[in-house]
């Protein structure tokens, strides 16, 4: 028997041969490189259902298992190792290096890499390249010059080299093969090196004699498959290899080289013309997409091909974005590949979850919790009340509120959760941490509450998605307490807080729901690689950069390339290679090679010239060495910068897009309209100055934003109001006492009666005191106030209601906080505001108020705006008493007082200027947005759009 290799370039070169060998020889077993590629083999070999003579298709993780069974049917029981899940491989890598840790304090001064969150996976993958070059722990270390190697004999538990990367590695790897071999377990890695031991069982090599093996799809082996394959060819069993050619010479290590002396090789390709391939540049990811979006219906549209001709090929990073955007352009899509638990509803809430108790059970968060209506709480409009009064905040806060409110199911969760998360946090091995998530989902009653939220269970992404998150927690605790052999040390690890999050965060990655059922006429989505098998008509690959092809390829810091040449040089390790850096990089640009002759008719490559975070892209080196060794060819390039969003002067995709063309025609600005109204209040003419528009929804339409839970500046506004009522009352019945004093005895009675969340919720004391503090504060200023008008007789009046204003049959009203009636001296108009004087530079809500009294033939001495957040007094004094204004600031708080230069007079006439225009726009119903202010932080822009006009103008200004 012989070793023969059939290069081929495209994959639909593989039916004919693979079908003539299938048909002509039964006894086949095929091995592949993927899941997905046993799937497209068995419709290169037209097998349908579960016939009698369905063909045996291997993967290499299928290999040991399947010679196993072989050696079962022949009546020859064999011990089966268990194979390591990636979560559980990461676990016993832990565990040794922890170990190693504890066996010496200088270890993580010596390798700081050991301190950073992906170390045990780097050293993860290190061991399985050493176990997949065969290498003993002995002849690594003779290698790498250890005086414990060869020529000692043996490698014993005190290293001398730990604190050195290469012995660090050295060491665990002897230690994870001791492990792997003591508990009966299996690396992936190890896979071949297992069969082979098998094959030294008579029978199973006499019945593999009357087999063939053939591998599709594989470029090169690793040293334990290549001495697997050896081993079956001394045995006369016959090999066939169908390997990709990726067109890159003897420069290329491949099978062709590994198989040089054993093999006979030929070609099966046929078609040596270069592939057509079309080059889509654009701005960033979203618009590469777009792009990519509204040329397949553009190719759909030509009739020449359908969806399920069509594959695009993404990184995992882009899928989000594309489902997006083939929603929008209405694409149908299927993927072969289930969705991980970590993108599933019940994740995304353990997570939620984990996030509130590490913040210790804050309101909000919680509230958004008990508000989620897929999990169902209903909680009644009284219970929402009371949680806005109360703001309960951690365990015990929150403890109490439900239990005063009756809610057992919730309090039940609330006590679940907290005692889940504080296992965690004080250690838990990885068995328990199974048992007690399943508990833990089960205390929530996760499937019942969302199978009463949804309306129609049997669609029900959500319900599925948590039925099957739950199955599969429950499947893992079950298998780490049943199954055997056990894990062994590693198992009963306590496991840190991060570790046992890190754990459970790679079992959700690695496990995958069964996807779901594929739309008819739709187009293959592949995230992150494709099957080798895979061919298409149109192949389309996504985000053709450096970045990705071939992205950064650093050198590992436990073996680097150094390390690498010295195990290369070694002459007793003859036939081990381990790949430098350039290999690997050899070995990506093979991988891009293969992707651009998966399509049988074009492949449409796509980058875009910035990331998400706005970083510059380039393309991939790789497509330029492909051109340039004639593998393909360009045939058409699409350039669509960010300035071409929206198509323009070119077709488009009705219901998807908008052309540019239809956003330049002129568009009749929004214009509130309303029933003619005949009364208007004075205290809104700087909302009606500000915005019209604005006005109307605030005071007309009363479109007001959700108050915000906690604290309630209107309230606070009425509590202040009421204070100062109450303080000038009460002085005025005791002349011999200030307002200091008055404050301070009314104060917590006034609280109580209007705002007592202030006393009563402990996060609101912050407020309670600021507000005392500015209350105080601005009395005294007042008291000093009153003494600079001592033997002067004043006449106090709060809430003042004043004439109504008519100006053109619209009347406007007003009432004041306080006015003052100064004899000889006119009138003061006081207003007290919670806000800081800032706030009140341009206003003309007393300016106002004094053109009412003016029009009475009153005189009107200032009109002053007392600000509590700055315990600043502003406003305008009169011309004609400007010196009598003057005697009002105090001389120790003169820096508290801001007399505008602005008389009273020229604001109350700009004042009435603004108020017949007000006027009109009450008569008439009509409300036009001001254009011409910053909208920044409206919240009602949405509504008047100002964005898009502002947009246009831009656009229209040539910037």
């Amino acid at each position: 028997m012989s070793i023969t290799i059939h290069a081929y370039r495209f994959a639909k070169e593989l039916q004919k041969p693979l079908k003539e060998l299938y048909d002509e020889h039964k006894d086949l077993i095929f091995m592949v490189p993927s899941q997905d590629d046993k799937r497209l083999l068995l419709e290169m070999l037209s097998v349908e259902g579960l016939a009698a003579g369905f063909p045996t298709i291997w993967r290499w993780g299928d290999l040991y298992g399947g010679l196993a069974d072989v050696l079962r049917r022949l009546g020859i029981k064999t011990p089966l190792k268990r194979q390591l899940d990636p979560p559980d491989h990461w676990l016993v890598v832990r565990h040794l290096v922890r170990n190693a840790l504890e066996s010496s304090s200088h270890i993580r001064q010596a390798i700081p890499a050991i301190g950073q969150s992906g170390f045990i996976e780097t050293i993860g993958t290190q061991l399985h390249e050493l176990i997949g070059e065969d290498i003993s722990r002995e002849d690594l270390a003779y290698a790498l010059s250890c005086n414990a190697g060869k020529d000692n004999g043996s490698c014993d538990g005190q290293c001398r080299n730990l604190t050195k990367p290469t012995g660090f590695l050295c060491h665990i790897y002897g230690q994870y093969l001791s492990y792997l071999d003591k508990n009966e377990l299996a690396d992936s890695a190890l896979i071949p090196i297992l069969a082979r031991n098998l094959l030294q069982i008579r029978k199973l090599a006499e019945y593999l004699r009357r087999h063939a093996f053939v591998l599709v799809g594989f470029m090169s082996f690793m040293r334990s498959q290549y001495e697997f394959l050896r081993a079956l060819n001394e045995l006369d069993i016959a090999i066939d290899i169908y390997k990709p050619d990726p067109a890159m010479g003897d420069n290329f290590y491949d099978v062709e080289q590994q198989f040089a002396k054993e093999a006979t090789i030929n070609s099966i390709s046929t078609q040596n013309e270069p592939v057509r391939s079309h080059l889509i540049a654009c701005g960033d990811s979203r618009q590469e997409l777009e792009t990519c979006a509204r040329n397949i219906w553009f190719e759909i549209q030509k009739d020449r091909i359908s969806f399920e001709d069509i594959a695009v090929e993404i990184p995992a990073s882009y899928q989000r974005i594309l489902e997006d955007v083939f929603s929008v352009y209405r694409i149908p899509w299927a993927s072969n590949v289930g969705k991980p638990l970590n993108e599933t509803f019940s994740w995304d809430l353990l997570m939620r979850l984990k996030a509130i108790k590490d913040e210790d059970w804050p309101f909000l968060p919680v509230l958004r919790f008990l508000s989620d209506p897929t999990l169902g709480f209903n909680l009644t409009e009284q219970q929402l009340m009371s949680l806005k009064e109360d703001m309960p905040s951690g365990i015990s806060q929150w403890t109490t509120w439900l239990k005063q409110n009756n809610l057992k199911d919730l309090l039940e969760i609330f006590r679940a959760c907290d005692t889940f998360f504080n296992v965690v946090r004080t250690g838990i091995s990885a068995e328990k941490l199974f048992e007690r998530l399943f508990k833990l989902l089960d205390d929530m009653k996760l499937q019942e509450r969302i199978r009463r939220f949804a309306a129609d269970l049997a669609p029900d992404e959500v319900l599925f998605e948590v039925s099957k998150f739950i199955e599969a927690i429950e499947k893992k605790a079950l298998f780490l307490k049943e199954s055997l052999p056990k894990l062994g040390p590693a198992q009963r690890d306590i496991l840190f807080e991060s570790e046992a999050w890190e754990y459970l965060r790679r079992f959700a990655e690695e496990t995958r729901l069964l996807p779901p059922k594929r739309p008819l006429n739709s187009i293959t989505l592949y995230v992150d690689s494709s099957p080798v098998l895979a061919s298409h008509s149109l192949y389309i690959l996504v985000n053709a950069t450096s970045e990705k092809w071939p992205g950064k390829i650093a050198e590992s810091p436990l073996l680097n390339d150094q390390a690498r040449m010295t195990i290369h040089e070694n002459i007793g390790l003859a036939g081990i290679h381990l790949p430098l850096r350039h290999e690997r990089r050899q070995q990506l640009e093979a991988l891009f090679r293969r992707r651009l002759c998966t399509a049988t008719d074009m492949t449409w490559i796509t980058c875009s010239a910035v990331d998400v975070q706005g970083r510059p892209k380039k393309i991939s080196p790789f497509l330029e060495n492909a051109l340039n060794d004639r593998l393909c060819k360009e045939d058409g390039r699409t350039e669509r910068p960010l300035s071409r969003l929206l198509p323009k002067g070119e077709a488009y995709l009705r219901g998807a897009e908008v052309p540019q063309d239809k956003f330049s025609r002129p568009r009749k600005k929004p214009i509130v309209r309303t029933d003619p109204r005949y009364e208007g209040y004075l205290s809104d003419i700087d909302a009606w100055i500000q915005c019209p528009a604005l006005y109307a929804y605030k005071s007309i339409f009363n479109l007001y934003p959700p108050a915000d839970v906690g604290f309630n500046p209107q309230i606070c506004g009425m509590m202040l109001h009421r204070l100062w009522q109450r303080a000038w009352e009460k002085r005025s019945a005791h002349e011999n006492i200030n307002l200091l004093r008055c404050v301070e005895e009314l104060w917590e009675e006034t609280v109580k009666s209007t705002y007592p969340q202030l006393l009563d919720n402990e996060r609101m004391r912050r407020h309670y005191d600021r507000l005392y503090g500015q209350a105080r504060r601005m009395a005294v200023i007042q008291d000093e106030i009153l003494k600079n008008l001592k033997g002067v007789s004043i006449l106090s009046k709060s809430e003042v209601t004043l004439t109504p204003l008519n100006i053109d049959k619209v009347s406007f009203a007003g009432r004041a906080d306080r006015i003052d009636h100064i004899e000889g001296n006119g009138q003061i108009i006081w207003d007290y505001k919670t806000g800081s004087s800032n706030s009140y530079e341009n206003a003309l809500q007393l300016a106002a108020y004094a053109l009412a009294l003016m029009k009475e033939g009153k005189h009107v001495a200032a009109s002053l705006y007392l600000c509590h957040e700055n315990s600043t007094c502003i406003g305008h004094g009169s011309s004609a008493s400007k010196d009598f204004v003057r005697k009002l600031v105090p001389k120790d708080y003169a820096g508290n007082f801001k007399i505008k230069r602005e008389h009273l007079d020229e604001a109350a006439n700009r004042a009435e200027g603004h108020l017949i225009e007000w006027a009109k726009d009450l008569s008439s119903g009509s409300f036009e947005p001001h254009y011409d202010k910053a909208c920044k932080e409206c919240q009602y822009k949405g509504f008047c759009r100002r964005n898009e006009i502002e947009r246009e103008e831009t656009e229209d200004n040539g910037n």
